[in-house]
């Protein structure tokens, strides 16, 4: 294997690799240190997706500071189109190999692992950085024995233009969240699920819910996923129901938050709420039609995740980046310009919005105005400053919205011969880098979730 050139850097030798990376330790003469630099082996030939890699990695150095976050030395990309981070030497394995080598871990050191690690997760989706992956071989243990999350800001090389297949690699099935089946939008409360699965496998020895790859029927991954999460002996009452309450199936009921996780690992007594705004009658998502998009693909043997672009959501996860700050093409994520400001370009729908008190609003976006949704956009603007901890209809009706998020915008919006009369109108904000925006949100009552769109292309 011949390593390839990186500015700095010098005398790389393989540490190890994977489906789509090769991880060296490398010396940096500069400071007289080694370090560790991961090479991913996808060419970013679009120069949109450059462009989003470096703003990954930039919101991944941010987070180098936390005492539990691997550092970011450095992010580029090789003359060959390779994007690559240059990060801190942990040279204590991961916690995989010390589950190998020593078997589970003690209540009390999972408990102290998992308050340490949900400090750094939320810290990171307060940057609007999601993981994406987490398991323990993605957790670290640097020379002086501190556990450390390793691979954020990889993130996006996982929405590359036109599809990735998923494997073993890519989607870690046993820690993946059940809706990621789906091919629903990454989410913090998906970060959450793959964390506490990470902790029960230090606990229990493996996974809580282990998932055979590839799946040969619709009907045993259902089984798998609906499956509850058995204790594990010796651990005690209160750390188990933490931890299965972060591995609920359903993301609405799931803990809302990996603060609220590091809340209740480290005081047993508090508990989530996670209030569900609907619009009325309508019907909760279910986990068996979430994950339905898979039938065809599943007794195939491969799952095809057609990746749609970025897009940094407060709690939504990645979409796509059109933004372009200054000018006349600064446009937010999902709209186009029109006569009444900017309205949805391509149908964009959701499948629900959660609203927990003294955090935004966040939703599910749907990979496909095709699938079941509740919600669906068709207007939205930038924020002038923070996202409000606002309900979604009290945010909607705000000065900054007031004039956009209407049943006058929406009728102009709305596709030739759908009427979207008396349909309930709300509104959720998002991050796109160090901006926000909105998106106004609008449902017929009454009906429940659909599969058609009234609004975009």
């Amino acid at each position: 294997m011949t390593a390839p050139h990186i500015p700095g850097l010098t005398d790389l030798r393989p540490l190890g690799a994977g489906g789509f990376a090769t991880v060296y330790r490398a010396h940096q003469a500069q400071l007289g240190r080694d370090v560790a630099v991961k090479i991913d082996n996808r060419v970013l030939a679009d120069e949109r997706d450059r462009r989003r890699f470096l703003r990954e990695a930039h919101a991944a150095a941010k987070l180098s500071g936390h005492p539990h976050v691997v550092g970011v030395h450095d992010a580029n990309i090789t003359t060959q189109g390779t994007p690559y981070m240059v990060m801190e030497l942990c040279t204590g394995g991961s916690l995989a190999d010390q589950l190998d080598a020593r078997g589970p871990l003690h209540p009390e050191q999972v408990r102290d692992l998992g308050v340490k690690l949900a400090d750094a997760l939320a810290a990171a989706h307060q940057e609007g950085v999601l993981h994406r992956d987490i398991k323990p071989g993605n957790i670290l243990v640097d020379r002086y024995g501190t556990p450390k999350l390793a691979d954020f800001g990889l993130a996006a090389l996982l929405d590359a233009q036109g599809g990735s297949t998923v494997t073993r690699d890519a989607l870690s099935p046993s820690y993946a969240p059940p809706e990621a089946f789906a091919m629903a939008e990454p989410t913090p409360q998906a970060d959450v699920y793959s964390l506490a699965a990470t902790l029960y496998t230090l606990l229990a020895g493996k996974p809580p819910r282990p998932v055979p790859w590839p799946i040969t029927s619709f009907d045993q991954l259902g089984e798998i996923l609906r499956r509850p999460v058995p204790a594990v002996n010796g651990v005690p009452p209160a750390l188990h129901e933490t931890l299965a309450r972060a591995l609920h199936p359903d993301a609405n009921l799931r803990t809302p938050s990996a603060a609220q996780l590091r809340d209740e690992l480290r005081d047993p007594m508090r508990q989530p709420t996670v209030p569900v705004t609907p619009p009325p009658k309508r019907r909760t998502w279910p986990l068996v039609a979430a994950a339905a998009g898979l039938v065809v693909v599943i007794v195939a043997g491969v799952l095809t995740w057609n990746f749609l672009t970025k897009e940094q959501a407060t709690a939504q996860g990645p979409g796509p980046a059109t933004t372009q700050q200054g000018g006349a093409e600064d446009v937010p994520p999902f709209l186009k310009k029109c006569d009444s400001g900017f309205c949805i370009d391509k149908s964009t729908c959701y499948a629900g919005i959660n609203h927990s008190g003294g955090q935004p609003a966040t939703a599910r976006r749907r990979a496909s105005c095709s699938e079941e949704h509740f919600w669906e956009a068709f207007a939205g603007g930038w924020l002038s400053g923070d996202i409000p901890n606002a309900d979604p209809d009290d945010l909607a009706k705000s000065p900054e919205l007031a004039k956009t998020c209407t049943p006058e915008v929406m009728k102009a919006n709305t596709k030739p011969g759908v009427d979207t009369t008396g349909w309930a109108i709300t509104a959720v904000g998002f991050k796109e880098g160090t901006r926000n925006y909105y998106l106004c949100f609008a449902a017929e009552e009454g009906v429940g979730e659909t599969v058609t769109s009234a609004f975009g292309s």
